[in-house]
């Protein structure tokens, strides 16, 4: 695997990323997908025939956003729904794929090569009909896995929150088959995590937003390519 070229400076003309967890999971959707699928496959208990619709090597590797998400899962028909839901700007996932087993099913995924890599700025909406969408649909996803209408989803752990919200958007909302997949890279080169790095981390996580087993979401762990 190539090493990070600059801080600036994250991809190739090609969209290929130099190093880190979107490398990692460009590799895997593209170049060993068997891999991918069976370690998701294992993490559900169930065989998932997948699709992967990004990050594609042949669409420069380009990522999802917004309503753009909906379309590259053959959703298109639900963008208003994700516009009540969400504001812009929600979002970008490392990867997407269809289930294809004679329904609209679809797996969203989020991948991380190191612990820090889950936290942020947090939430940094401004417009005020923005941040009340955000907590409305938030405060919705709580109620719904039963969390603590306290514990704090628009800190720093505000990218694995929305995340989580816009799987129960999808399920519960759409009314459409979805499964979320932390996929966790292990001794990454440009940043080595263990496993056992990774359960501290996940068990603060889960700890700090008030979350056990997220029904239709898996954590999934591989080793990094090289």
């Amino acid at each position: 695997m190539p090493e990070l070229k600059s801080k600036q400076v994250r991809c190739d003309a090609l969209g290929r990323a130099y190093a880190g967890s979107q490398r990692q999971i460009q590799f895997f959707v593209n170049e060993k997908p068997e891999l991918l699928n069976l370690a998701i496959s294992d993490a559900f208990g169930k065989t998932f025939p997948l699709r992967w619709v990004s990050p594609l090597k042949n669409e420069k590797f380009k990522e999802y956003r917004d309503s753009q998400f909906l379309e590259a899962l053959g959703l298109r028909r639900f963008k208003g729904n994700l516009s009540g839901f969400w504001p812009a700007r929600g979002p970008r996932w490392d990867a997407l794929a269809c289930v294809e087993d004679g329904t609209d099913g679809v797996l969203l995924l989020e991948a991380k090569s190191y612990v820090s890599e889950i936290l942020g700025p947090g939430c940094i909406a401004t417009a005020d009909t923005s941040i009340q969408r955000i907590e409305n649909s938030i405060a919705k996803t709580k109620s719904w896995l039963q969390v603590d209408s306290s514990a704090n989803w628009t800190g720093p752990l505000y990218q694995s929150a929305n995340r989580i919200a816009h799987l129960y958007f999808v399920r519960e909302v759409l009314g459409v088959e979805a499964w979320l997949v932390n996929v966790y890279f292990i001794d990454d080169p440009h940043s080595p995590t263990s496993r056992a790095d990774w359960d501290v981390g996940i068990t603060s996580l889960k700890a700090d937003l008030g979350i056990g087993d997220i029904p239709f979401c898996a954590n999934v762990f591989l080793s990094a390519a090289r």
